[in-house]
């Protein structure tokens, strides 16, 4: 509307300046007529004017329209986008939980027992986390990472100019006693539905313990002597060794099933421990000591000091839901190269069935070091001196001692534990705390009857000069009663409390023939009084 009012005034002025200039001398018809005429030509012209300005302007709105659904277009195809790429990391996500299963156990403890050296205390057992991924169809990978009695680690370390040289200080600092471990680690491949190849860090299935040692799995606080006390096994449970091997399961009948495992793995070898002692002395000379303690210990997950292998596996047939029987075997070089060539093997038997609402389950294990003789003869030639005092005049007021000293090793070992137990549940404990919000709660009393023989345990092995002048065994035993009511609100959580008696030969100490009693020299029985905490996830 503005644009006409403008142009009607620019054409009125125009109009009036054009007549001005033409109408003189001319009749006032004239002048009329040619005014009408040049009127006429200029309301021609001013409709031109705005018919292209109209078509600029529809031109001009027709663009910015244009331009507008372009850009509804392109932000609605963004929006489509970040939708569909969400979509797809919800997908990779939701497939990633599908595929990738984390868990874990822990437990922790309260021992009181009555040993003079043992005071009642809280103990942190472990922690466990696991991962179990399915990579495809037919990979899967599984690992467990234990923390045992572990709190922490701290390494400090610098290094600075000093007094023209050079000062280099480290500090380190962790729990008494902890232990970070690579329990599991393999990936297997389906080969079809009765075999699998396994490769990786794995458990040895001797017995039926150490592949089921989770202790959420247990209704004791304490694992048992034959895997853990004092073991029978070649190594304490959880017994992993790196190899490959083949695993599978095949049904027989209606219930029925055969599982077996077969591996060749680096195997258990005599491994060094170094255990530094300072001791100050008046009036005598502060003392150093080192001793180096060889015994047997997990294959190495790096080089093989054995230049051979070892074969283990198990075999275990379930006739029906709940039940089994399985046997087990380990054969392999338990010496490393730098000694005789000797060879340690073990067999396993073990069940488990129900008589009544008895649960029953129970495991044997033999074990034979072969040569121990022959072992404390070749570790004497090759470290000549059992006990070696290092004088130095540089530090002539601290005696230095080296020592060396061959540990757990028997030419025989064998044991059994037999466990029963009679889950059930009280109707009338339903609304109390203990059946409040669970489903399946269970009281579970237990007993395990345990015992372990050491026929031939190596006592003493001296020598001097690279030759071994004293080699002695003995006749050891140890037996272990335990009763205990474990309350499980839920199959993976636990509530345990429980008493043990252990004892050994008379006279003899408890602390010679298990890794978990500080027993005296005479002090050869100890009652202990235990209460546990126990979950999985």
């Amino acid at each position: 509307m503005k644009v006409k009012v403008f142009l009607g005034a620019l054409g009125v002025a125009l109009l009036a300046s054009g007549v001005r200039a033409q109408t003189t001398g001319m009749t006032a018809e004239e002048r009329i007529k040619k005014i009408e005429r040049q009127m006429l030509d200029l309301q021609s012209k001013m409709r031109e004017q705005m018919e292209a300005l109209q078509r600029e302007m529809k031109t001009l709105k027709e663009e910015q329209e244009k331009e507008a659904a372009e850009a509804r277009e392109e932000q609605e195809e963004r929006i489509e986008q970040v939708q569909t790429a969400q979509e797809e990391l919800g997908k990779r996500t939701l497939s990633l939980l599908e595929r990738v299963k984390l868990g874990g156990y822990g437990s922790m403890r309260y021992d009181n027992s009555s040993l003079d050296d043992l005071n009642g205390t809280f103990t942190f057992r472990r922690a466990v986390f696991t991962t179990d991924a399915n990579i495809a169809p037919r990979l899967r990978f599984y690992s467990e990472l234990e923390y045992e009695r572990f709190r922490k680690l701290e390494l400090e370390r610098r290094f600075t100019p000093s007094e023209g040289g050079l000062a280099v200080e480290q500090a380190i600092e962790g729990t008494d006693g902890s232990e970070i471990a690579m329990e599991q680690a393999w990936l297997q491949y389906d080969l079809n539905n009765w075999l699998s190849l396994r490769a990786g860090g794995v458990l040895v299935p001797l017995g039926r313990f150490n592949i089921r040692h989770d202790d959420n799995l247990w209704n004791l606080p304490r694992r048992s002597l034959v895997d853990r006390g004092t073991p029978v096994l070649p190594v304490a449970a959880a017994w992993d060794e790196l190899g490959v091997g083949f695993v599978g399961r095949t049904l027989l009948g209606s219930q029925g099933a055969l599982e077996y495992q077969l591996y060749v793995v680096n195997g258990a070898s005599l491994d060094a421990e170094v255990e530094d002692i300072i001791q100050t002395r008046d009036p005598k000379r502060s003392k150093l000591e080192a001793e180096v303690e060889f015994s047997p210990s997990t294959g190495t997950f790096f080089a093989d000091t054995k230049d051979a292998k070892s074969v283990t596996g198990r075999l275990a047939l379930s006739p029906a839901v709940g039940h089994e029987l399985g046997a087990s075997f380990y054969v392999g070089r338990y010496t490393p190269a730098f000694l005789d060539d000797e060879t340690l093997w073990s067999l396993g038997f073990d069940g488990l069935t129900h008589l009544g609402g008895v649960d029953l389950e129970w495991q044997y294990i033999f074990t034979r070091f072969e040569g121990i003789r022959n072992v404390a003869r070749s570790f004497a030639g090759v470290v000549k001196e059992q006990a070696e005092e290092v004088e130095s005049e540089f530090s002539p007021d601290l005696e230095t001692e080296i020592e060396f000293e061959l540990a757990n090793l028997a030419r025989t070992k064998h044991g059994y534990w037999l466990e029963a137990r009679y889950p059930f549940w009280l109707d009338a404990l339903n609304d109390t705390f203990l059946g409040r919000g669970f489903t399946d709660p269970q009281l579970v009393p237990v007993l395990r009857w345990e015992q372990v023989w050491l026929p031939s345990l190596l006592q003493e092995a001296a020598f001097e000069g690279g030759e071994l002048t004293e080699f002695a065994t003995e006749s050891r035993f140890v037996h272990r009663i335990t009763a205990g009511l474990a309350y499980r609100p839920m199959p993976l959580v636990g509530f345990t409390l429980a008493y043990e008696y252990t004892w050994t030969n008379e006279g003899k100490s408890l602390g010679g023939v298990t890794n978990f009693l500080p027993a005296g020299e005479d002090e050869d029985d100890a009652r202990a009084f235990l209460a546990g905490m126990t979950f999985g996830f």
